[in-house]
């Protein structure tokens, strides 16, 4: 059954804004992120090195193998590997808009200090899969395997890198950007949760936040159309303000968890 398309608003001030929003919660948490990159490769630099003082162990073959089977545990993303899965759901829909290449625009020079320069190969690897395309039919899967590419070649020694969760609100901000959040995108957009190891409690209540900070939005454009008083559209409008605040907090946290 295919999902209801929401529309974001005619004319509303808010469709760049979140781009904005988006771009603020990366800028809040890259940094961060950049700053214990190198401590990061100092850390397993030494762990290596100390393992190889170590005496060797037994090893315990009777040990579950469940556990040494399954599937580690994504804790962060290489930027190049992350505009990469941004790009494929821009296409997901068979057309890059206009609002959704200023928003990877947006994103991505918040993301990478040189993205202006990295552009042009990342939308040409992108590309050189989408050819890969051998029947119209093809076009989803072809999409699939190249994210999941893109996070298993993810470079965990990338001088730029930013945790799942960033990713998964960025791509959010990216799927309402053309006015509509479809069916395919949103298959995309699961299937990139499941491989990032996401909890979908986590992807739900993030999807829930986007939608309800999007209606405050079309809200606030609306009272402004009104001919109450002005008095009472700015009371009006400052509510609406704060409440998107502390939802655009909520995320905030939620992301840094």
């Amino acid at each position: 059954m295919k999902m209801e398309k929401k529309k974001i608003g005619e004319g509303l001030a808010g469709v760049w804004q979140k781009a904005a929003d988006a771009a603020q919660v990366a800028k809040v948490v890259v940094q961060d992120m950049a700053a214990d990159a190198k401590q990061t490769r100092a850390k397993k630099a030494q762990q290596k090195a100390d393992s190889q003082k170590a005496a060797p162990r037994k090893v315990d073959t009777t040990a579950n193998t469940t556990e040494q089977t399954a599937a580690p545990k994504i804790k962060c993303i290489a930027t190049r590997n992350a505009l990469q899965i941004i790009y494929y759901l821009m296409a997901a829909d068979g057309t890059v808009f206009h609002s959704e290449e200023e928003k990877f625009d947006a994103i991505g020079a918040e993301l990478d200090p040189d993205f202006s320069d990295n552009k042009p190969a990342i939308i040409k690897d992108c590309q050189a899969q989408l050819e890969k395309v051998i029947d119209p039919e093809d076009y989803y899967d072809v999409l699939q395997d190249g994210v999941e590419e893109a996070i298993l070649s993810s470079n965990e020694t990338a001088d730029t890198f930013i945790t799942p969760k960033l990713l998964v609100w960025n791509l959010l901000a990216i799927a309402y950007s053309d006015e509509n959040y479809d069916e395919v995108e949103r298959k995309l957009l699961k299937y990139t949760v499941r491989k990032l190891g996401i909890d979908k409690a986590v992807f739900l209540e993030m999807e829930s936040s986007m939608l309800t900070m999007l209606d405050i939005e079309k809200e606030i454009a609306w009272i402004k159309t009104t001919d109450r008083p002005y008095l009472t559209i700015e009371a009006w409008v400052n509510e609406l303000t704060k409440r998107k605040t502390v939802i655009f907090d909520s995320v905030k946290d939620l992301i840094t968890l």
